[in-house]
């Protein structure tokens, strides 16, 4: 019918075998792990950059993280294992517990949001969100390149 309309479609069988390979979700994950790479190297590296100080913060003098706790967040950001429900996905973020400088077990989620977020004696720097603007684009495209190279027939 196609050829009687005047169009020709070539490649229809290698185009459904690329579909066919998308079909199933192991075949995605690399594609997540891909970005979720980016992302991770981007964290570390805002993480890195992050503005230190000595001594105790107060209202009116803040200051910003201290070295010990910007290695404890340096150490502590991971890459979670692909879950799949609705969707296939993966996070970047901080797990596990740290002890502060009296000996108490704090989370080291809560670190991370304090740093981020800035507390009554704590600058604020956001380093999530400007991981999540930096990597943006570049999460797109280097998942399209890896599935660029599992889609190839």
């Amino acid at each position: 019918m196609a050829k009687e309309m005047g169009l020709e479609v070539s490649g229809l069988a290698e185009l459904q075998k690329s579909f066919d390979k998308l079909a199933d979700n192991k075949v995605l994950y690399p594609l997540v792990y891909e970005g979720t790479g980016v992302v991770a190297d981007e964290m570390k590296r805002q993480l890195s950059s992050l503005k230190t100080s000595k001594g105790y913060g107060t209202k009116q003098h803040k200051r910003y993280v201290n070295e010990f706790d910007k290695k404890v967040l340096i150490d502590a950001m991971g890459v979670a294992p692909i879950k799949e429900r609705d969707s296939i996905n993966s996070k970047v973020g901080f797990d596990g517990y740290y002890l502060d400088s009296k000996g108490k077990s704090k989370p080291v989620p809560l670190l991370a949001n304090s740093v981020n977020a800035g507390t009554s004696f704590m600058e604020k720097q956001a380093f999530i969100e400007a991981t999540a603007r930096a990597t943006r684009n570049q999460v797109f495209q280097a998942m399209k390149e890896q599935a660029d190279k599992i889609i190839k027939v």
